[in-house]
């Protein structure tokens, strides 16, 4: 049997922010599907959430090349 795989911590917390802000993003769809949700409050979050998960992304970006990742 193999042992687990080991990552080094920095790209351990890097998970783990990634999981928290997708774990935030999630809540966010939640709020604006929700039919209780005035539209204008859906909108801006709408708004708050594409930016930030095209922040990450781009963030993510740069994380995979400096690991050496294909993108």
């Amino acid at each position: 049997m193999n042992p687990p795989i080991q990552m080094p911590d920095d790209t351990h917390d890097d998970l783990r922010e990634v999981q928290g802000i997708l774990v935030l993003l999630s809540l966010a769809l939640a709020v604006i599907a929700s039919p209780a949700t005035p539209v204008i409050v859906a909108r801006v979050t709408a708004g708050i959430a594409q930016h930030t998960a095209m922040a990450w992304a781009e963030m993510l970006e740069g994380v995979i090349a400096e690991q050496g990742g294909d993108l």
